[in-house]
């Protein structure tokens, strides 16, 4: 499958710089595929360790660098190399949380093409940034998805009506809006399209979203204690029931009784740092949030047999949500006001704030949009109007197909 985010493992390539890349990512979104897919094409060769499941490596390379040996030193003797040959090769190390001393060592520039993969950050990540070139990786968006099904010349249309505003012919729109209905099922975890590819119906892939929420309970219970594992597989839980509501805002008593954020503030932002949720916040009140899954596909097969116009709202903020993550262009968040006028989104950039009315249907007006602009005295601002609806414009308001979000940048 064609990633978007192989065009930053090329520009780490390309800039000659010796510092490791860092793959981050939750379970199941493809992060050793895309390392394997890149080494294969742009090397002659790479070495590969899953610290996860390779325990022998784990505690070798944990006794050589106790013994204060070198990085590159501890790879030559694993794979029984002359370390001058390293440099022409690339190491992936996956799943590298598994391996602290290994995270710690890797603050030093080793120097030679290497891959770290994991899903977690440790505890002390200050010097992530400062150490990695660092890349996040998600679910396929709907351009992804369109590629991997064959369909990506729909790609380039989308993108050229999405900077002029012109309607796409109705044929066409129809067209995308069916694949987008597939999407919204299906998702973009990899293991899932590849079901919806091979069988060529959807009717598979709840079972692989549930493998996938396996998964990541999994990583909660081997990287975590007993209790704090258990807050984060709650939270987990919860989420689609809490998405079910009107109020979608996250409510702990969905938990149990008598809970507060102080509680499990740590594992929710364990949850969001892992990629495992989605946290969105509300305007200048951060206690106030709403979680959403990493994947739409994944929070439709939670909602399997029981949809309803509120479950079709969650799942299109949902959508919604991992979309503007994924495109790392904007910073958000949502607003209500005390009368309960509610804007789903609310997009800034550069100090400039546009909000974003998602609608379900062609009928209603922006109510809450106008109660917003009045409130923060942006009346007759220019808003988004994200919708089924095809591309146009007026002087106050922006319609944009949901198929097209991939397109914010």
């Amino acid at each position: 499958m064609k990633r978007n985010a192989v065009t930053k493992l090329i520009e780490w390539k390309e800039s000659g710089t010796t510092v490791p890349f860092l793959l981050l990512g939750t379970k199941g979104v493809g992060k050793t595929y895309l390392a394997m897919e890149f080494a294969a094409a742009y090397y002659p060769q790479y070495l590969y360790i899953n610290f996860e499941l390779n325990r022998g490596a784990k505690q070798f390379f944990e006794e050589r660098l106790s013994d204060g040996m070198a990085v590159s030193g501890v790879i030559a003797e694993y794979f029984q190399l002359d370390e001058r040959y390293l440099a022409e090769l690339i190491v992936i190390f996956d799943e590298i949380s598994f391996c602290p001393l290994l995270w710690n060592a890797l603050e030093e520039d080793v120097a030679i093409p290497l891959i770290a993969i994991s899903g977690i950050l440790p505890e002390k990540n200050g010097f992530v940034q400062e150490s990695f070139f660092v890349c996040r990786l998600y679910p396929l968006g709907f351009d992804e998805f369109l590629s991997a099904v064959g369909s990506d010349w729909y790609i380039d249309i989308i993108q050229g009506h999405f900077q002029n505003l012109k309607p796409v012919p109705d044929i066409v729109h129809q067209e995308l809006l069916a694949l987008f209905e597939e999407y919204l099922i299906v998702g973009g975890m990899p293991a899932a399209v590849n079901e919806y590819i091979s069988s060529k119906s959807v009717y598979n892939v709840a079972e692989v979203h549930d493998t996938v929420k396996c998964r990541m309970r999994a990583v909660l219970e081997r990287m975590f204690d007993e209790k704090d594992a258990g807050k984060g597989i709650q939270v987990l839980q919860v989420v689609p029931e809490q998405l079910n509501k009107e109020n979608k805002k996250f409510r702990f008593n969905l938990i149990r009784k008598g809970v507060t954020y102080a509680i499990y503030k740590d594992s929710i932002d364990a949850l969001v740092q892992s990629g495992m949720v989605l946290r969105l916040n509300e305007q200048k009140k951060e206690t106030h949030f709403k979680l959403y899954l990493p994947d739409v596909g994944m929070l439709s097969s939670a909602f399997y047999g029981t949809e309803n116009e509120t479950t079709q709202k969650a799942i299109l903020e949902n959508y919604v949500m991992q979309t503007l993550v994924a495109n790392e262009a904007y910073s958000f968040c949502f607003w209500e006001s005390d009368a309960q006028a509610k804007v789903d989104f609310i997009l800034e950039k550069e100090g400039e704030e546009t909000a974003v009315e998602l609608r379900t249907s062609t009928n209603g007006k922006a109510k809450s949009i106008a109660s917003y602009q009045a409130s923060n005295n942006k009346t007759g601002a220019q808003y988004y109007r994200f919708g089924f609806e095809n591309f146009y414009s007026t002087s106050v308001m922006k319609q944009i197909p949901y198929y097209s979000i991939f397109c914010l940048k």
